[in-house]
């Protein structure tokens, strides 16, 4: 056996990674995947990825998605025949090391609704359930599309940066600082792309979509609370969908929170359905040997 400590995958990594998951996902009936990059981390030198190797045969994996300051989403994966052998335990702890290195003691450990295996994993550590998220996927049978001359689609440029920060801090209240690494990376990364809703040229909303092939993710949309419950954040989404159809992209998703019942009526009623939900469960590291 042999535990890789590693800051990016290599393709070969990628794709062993990639058939480990698929072959997980399918044994237990799942869907979430394991993001292959480290692109969108907010310490640029975190090592994100952990790999176990037997016999050159992954067998388990465990990767760091960490897009805030002061918390780490963790997501693994262990070959159904290799389950109760401790290697999700033994990557955490390789993990956790790394964490605490960051200032980080704060993980949000992320289980599917219907992984059998993951809230068995998590019976052996001291959680405490935080939050549930639902995924969406857009449904184009169901789209209701609504021209409109109001809202203007942008891509933000440069020079609005620090303008997008601030209503995004406003919006999602987080810290400035913080925001601002975010949309920083986002504007740097190849994926990924960040816009604007235009009112009479006043920036009104904030809208972030990851990039695939035929695929897209909407991340970090929202209306500024004085425009919101005035039909500007459905005139919004309909232009980056209206915009996203054009590029002939064939997936669309997006996640949201099950507390936030406002974004989840709109997606909804624009043509999102759930495909799956997520549990989040808090894990505090207090020590570490």
């Amino acid at each position: 056996m042999k535990i890789f400590k590693l800051h990016k995958l290599n393709k070969h990594q990628k794709a062993d990674m990639e058939a480990l998951v698929q072959e997980c996902l399918k044994a237990d009936g799942l869907e979430r995947t394991i993001y292959p990059d480290n692109d969108i981390n907010f310490y640029a030198d975190l090592d994100s990825f952990y790999l176990l190797y037997d016999n050159r045969k992954l067998v388990s994996a465990l990767a760091i998605f960490e897009p805030l300051e002061k918390e780490a989403e963790i997501t693994a994966y262990t070959l159904p025949s290799e389950r109760k052998k401790g290697y999700f335990k033994a990557l955490l702890h390789k993990a956790v090391k790394e964490l605490i290195k960051y200032g980080l003691y704060r993980i949000l450990l992320v289980v599917e609704s219907k992984s059998v295996s993951g809230f068995s994993a998590l019976k052996a550590f001291k959680t405490n359930y935080l939050k549930s998220e639902y995924l969406l996927f857009f449904c184009f049978d169901r789209r209701k599309e609504e021209g409109n001359n109001l809202i203007e689609l942008r891509k933000l440029t440069r020079e609005k940066q620090a303008q997008a920060a601030a209503l995004s801090s406003e919006i999602f209240c987080t810290d400035i600082e913080e925001t601002r690494d975010i949309i920083e990376i986002s504007m740097n990364s190849q994926t990924m792309n960040c816009y604007g809703a235009y009112l009479e040229d006043k920036l009104i909303g904030i809208c972030n979509i990851s990039h695939g092939k035929e695929k897209a993710s909407i991340f970090g949309f929202g209306i500024a609370s004085s425009f919101q419950g005035k039909g500007y954040g459905r005139l919004f989404l309909n232009q980056v969908m209206n915009m996203l159809q054009k590029e002939e992209i064939k997936s669309i998703t997006l996640h949201v929170g099950s507390e936030n019942t406002r974004a989840f009526s709109l997606y909804t009623r624009i043509g999102f359905i759930i495909q799956t939900r997520y549990d989040y469960y808090e894990y505090i590291i207090k020590d570490v040997e």
